[in-house]
This record gives structure tokens, sequence and C-alpha cells, in this order.
């Protein structure tokens, strides 16, 4: 069976920005989600490094679940594979570069999946927009049945 790590990362302090957090807490507490470990690494990108170098040298799939802005609906979901990742799509960062970005910079080379989620507002508040709040159960459904897939 395969090992998987699933990362949520983003920042819960701007609005949707926080997304990859409240889905990855969420899967956690779900009984049907054994196979994987869950991890919330907010923003620390120091702290998501070192659990993504751990991982990859023990030959564990990683699933980074995170806020992408890509043009969809609000809740969309966009899943790309990290190693394909070449840098920055020129998205904004408050530390001007994103976990991708020192992924790509560093030369990491891991086995896994970005799953983005597209966000309808991002700026200071401590909670989701309601537009994604509503959605929330859809959404973590939706990638339950992406990581599902990683599994078989």
């Amino acid at each position: 069976m395969k090992k998987i790590l699933v990362l949520g990362i983003g920042n819960r302090l701007m609005k949707d920005d926080g997304i990859g957090i409240y889905v990855v807490e969420q899967l956690s507490r779900q009984n049907n989600m054994a196979d994987f470990e869950f991890m919330v690494g907010e923003t620390d990108i120091d702290f998501c490094l070192s659990v993504i170098r751990e991982a990859s040298d023990k030959d564990i799939i990683i699933v980074i679940i995170d806020a992408v802005i890509s043009g969809k609906q609000p809740g969309d979901i966009l899943v790309l594979e990290i190693d394909e990742f070449t840098g920055s799509r020129g998205g904004i960062s408050l530390h001007n570069q994103t976990l991708l970005d020192c992924i790509s910079n560093f030369g990491m080379e891991i086995k896994g999946f970005l799953i983005g989620i597209e966000p309808f507002d991002i700026c200071y508040h401590f909670d989701l927009s309601p537009v994604l709040k509503n959605r929330l159960a859809e959404i973590c459904d939706h990638v339950t049945g992406i990581l599902q897939l990683v599994v078989e």
C-alpha cells in the first residue's frame, strides 16, 4: 500500500487563503481516511519543507492542498503534479516565495500532487468566505475522491 502525506497549507487569517487547512482538518476527522497521514503546515515554509523532505526520503507520496487562483469558480479544484511545477505562475505571496517555488528552487524531487482550490476572497479575516464555507462539505468530498484515486 502506498503511503500518502496530505499537507494543508495557507493562512487562516486571510479568509479563503486558509481553505487548505480547513479541508485537511475536516478530512483528518473522517474514519474512511485511515490510509493517509494529515498535517497542517499553514504558512511555515521551513516546517513544510522539512516535512516534505522527510516524506520524500521515505518514498511517501505528498499531496499539498492550498488555495490557488486559476480563474475558475470559487470552490473549483485544480490538480497538478508537483514534479511538473517549474516555478511561480505569476501569483502573489506575502512571503515572496510560495512553498512550490521553494521546492523547485531547492531542486527537491518529490512524488505528489497539488490540489488547488479556487478562493472567493482573500483578505484579512478569520474565517472562510460564506461562498467557500457553504461548499466546504462538497469540496471535501471532491478532494476525498481525488485522494482515493492516488491510493489506487
